[in-house]
């Protein structure tokens, strides 16, 4: 017979999921209490699966499974490349477990491409094919380009002749519709130094449960080989053109129409419909993200790339303030980059929240119209905590600026993760990470974090979180849009030890928000903690 307080939290749950869109009266916020430090609150969930130790691994969630690969147990030495997956908790169903062995997809490219149009490309063409000699009939269907020369020249790692991804740490991805992109990472060949595979993305369909790729085509500038980076992924562009429909080569041919296939209203042939249907996956959409990393000879950088899936071009992006540095967290929120912390070679960074304005690129020539790809709006923009002069202890010594704000300390190898909370209000969730390094090198474990920051960013839209805030600011009250919040975490069930025990310090952490399962919560996983071990298990961070 279950307990008093799993009885209790089960109906708060199910409560939750209620539609929270019926008419209700309206009411007036609710105004914080000022004086002492603000904080939130939020729950701890150790999931129930099988030990699976690692670190510098990937995390991703697709549709309610949490997706693992990569990652070390011995220092330097890559684990295997299966996919494991986490079935996530949901209602009353507990947690499952189960593995994925590598395979190719049946096709060596997720999609025929061709590369994107020049204006030499533009130029040529219409010197070779000239206004005044149009032939009225199609046009034969374009050969497909060759990939990149990059990609067979610098691409020398045995991956490269592989379909399948090899087993791999250091790499980062991103998720955009149900496919997961990989990029980068060291091997047991490499241990010291990273993969070079010619700026090759490595796709998983979660759909099929296989592998296939992405290489760059001709033209497109490659980022340099990387480790321990970070990724995001947008799903834009998406909205493209809609192509032309095909010219009828005679009266009869446009007439008839498509008929020949799909029949007319009364007699339709069934089964064409769906046999010429296609997916939007397979042109690709959206763009894959790098930030940071440790590059070859031991160096470190501060650039930011972007991948066009459906061009399957790179492009440099603007590169981020501060030192060079591996182990940086990145999120992305209302087509904004945000980038925390990171290591720099000697130590810890922090202090400052750095933030890059992308910009969706369209065109509409009265004729068609859609999205050309995402583009940078000017430089990154910092974040400072807010100081003031605090007045000197005596004559002798002279006034200091000291912060106003409480921020989150220096850290890398940590996680930040975009949850959406109450009212339509988004927060970037920092957690965990290192603190000071190992004198060791990657050998040992350096001091980690055990804390769970919140930082406000401005609400969506018309929501009742913007309704609020703009209430708060009109008496004068402030709204914690654009602040740091120190979050103090408790059990998700109370009578559960290891709910009420948490995840304690740790770093080199794998972390993915929830999404449509639960908006308001993050799954991490593994990680190393301060006694050198490498950790298998897994926690959801649920903010309230």
């Amino acid at each position: 017979m279950e307990s008093f307080a799993k009885l209790k939290r089960r109906g708060t749950d199910l409560f939750s999921s209620l539609p929270h869109n019926l008419p209700s009266m309206p009411h007036l916020p609710h105004l914080q209490r000022t004086g002492g430090s603000p904080t939130m609150k939020g729950t701890w969930q150790h999931i129930s699966i099988p030990p699976l130790p690692r670190s510098s691994h990937s995390l991703d969630i697709v549709a309610g499974n949490a997706y693992i690969f990569g990652g070390e147990v011995e220092p330097r030495k890559p684990v295997d490349n299966d996919m494991h997956v986490i079935v996530l908790p949901s209602s009353s169903a507990s947690a499952d477990y189960y593995t994925i062995k590598a395979k190719p997809s049946s096709k060596q490219q997720l999609a025929e491409k061709s590369a994107p149009i020049t204006e030499e490309d533009e130029t040529e063409a219409q010197l070779r094919d000239p206004l005044s000699d149009v032939d009225l009939s199609s046009p034969p269907p374009a050969e497909a380009e060759e990939p990149s020369s990059a990609t067979s020249d610098k691409g020398k790692t045995k991956s490269l002749d592989s379909q399948v991804p090899s087993p791999r740490m250091g790499h980062a991805t991103a998720v955009i519709g149900s496919r997961i992109f990989l990029f980068g990472g060291r091997s047991a060949e490499s241990s010291s130094e990273p993969l070079d595979e010619g700026g090759r993305v490595w796709v998983f369909e979660t759909k099929t449960h296989t592998w296939s790729y992405l290489d760059p085509y001709r033209n497109s500038p490659v980022p340099p080989p990387r480790s321990y980076f970070a990724a995001v992924a947008t799903d834009k562009p998406r909205d493209f053109a809609i192509k032309p429909l095909r010219r009828a080569s005679s009266w009869k041919e446009w007439a008839e129409g498509d008929s020949a296939e799909v029949g007319i209203p009364q007699r339709p042939i069934a089964g064409n419909v769906a046999a010429y249907a296609t997916d939007e996956e397979d042109a690709g959409f959206g763009t894959f993200i790098i930030h940071g990393g440790c590059t070859a000879g031991g160096g470190r950088t501060n650039d930011v790339w972007a991948f066009d899936v459906r061009s399957c071009t790179w492009k440099e992006l603007p590169s981020a303030p501060g030192p060079a540095r591996g182990g940086p967290a990145l999120a992305i929120a209302k087509s904004r980059l945000y980038r925390f912390g990171g290591y720099d070679g000697t130590q810890e960074l922090g202090g400052q929240l750095d933030v890059l304005e992308l910009v969706l690129d369209e065109f509409d020539d009265r004729v068609s119209k859609g999205e050309i790809g995402v583009f940078a709006r000017g430089e990154w923009q910092t974040l400072v905590p807010p100081v003031t002069s605090a007045p000197p202890p005596s004559a002798e010594e002279t006034a200091k600026l000291v912060p106003t704000e409480e921020w989150p300390g220096n850290r890398s190898v940590s996680s930040l993760e975009l949850v959406l909370g109450g009212g339509g209000r988004e927060y970037l969730v920092l957690m965990l990470g290192e603190r000071s390094p190992s004198s060791e090198g990657h050998a040992g474990a350096g001091r980690f974090w055990d804390d769970v920051w919140a930082f406000q960013i401005p609400p969506i839209g018309m929501t009742a979180a913007s309704v609020t805030d703009a209430f708060l600011q009109a008496v004068g009250r402030k709204t914690g849009e654009g602040k740091w919040t120190r979050v103090t975490p408790g059990p998700y069930e109370e009578e559960n030890a290891l709910d009420a025990q948490g995840p304690g310090p740790r770093g080199w952490i794998a972390s993915a928000p929830l999404g449509d399962l639960e908006e308001n919560a993050i799954l991490i996983f593994g990680g190393l903690s301060e006694s050198n071990t490498r950790l298998g298990d897994g926690w959801i961070f649920r903010l309230e």
